[in-house]
């Protein structure tokens, strides 16, 4: 596996904003400069298609989709529901790990 070079970049950010990070850094279990990374990571590519995002909406959007999607799986079709979760999980660690 090729190592990660990073370059230091120095960057001034509110104490709010800080406060942000930190929690994110503490929520995933890494530095401060590994959160602002991912941060990064995942904002930038938004910003270039030309989107901003409400976090809340889409988590909501996310997880009434995904209350919905069970119960109708739950309903019509119970033998399969596990296999589906199982294989959900399975997806996520895959391409979002």
């Amino acid at each position: 596996m090729e190592k990660k070079q990073f370059q230091s970049v120095g960057v001034t950010l509110s104490p709010r904003m800080i406060d942000i990070v930190d929690q994110l850094a503490t929520s995933r279990g890494v530095s401060r400069s590994e959160a602002i990374r991912i941060a990064l990571e995942v904002g930038i590519p938004l910003l270039k298609a030309g989107l901003s995002l409400n976090a809340e909406r889409a988590v909501t959007i996310l997880e009434h989709t995904q209350l919905a999607l069970s119960l109708i799986v739950q309903e019509q079709y119970p033998a399969d529901a596990e296999h589906l979760i199982a294989q959900a999980l399975s997806n996520v660690r895959e391409h979002h790990g």
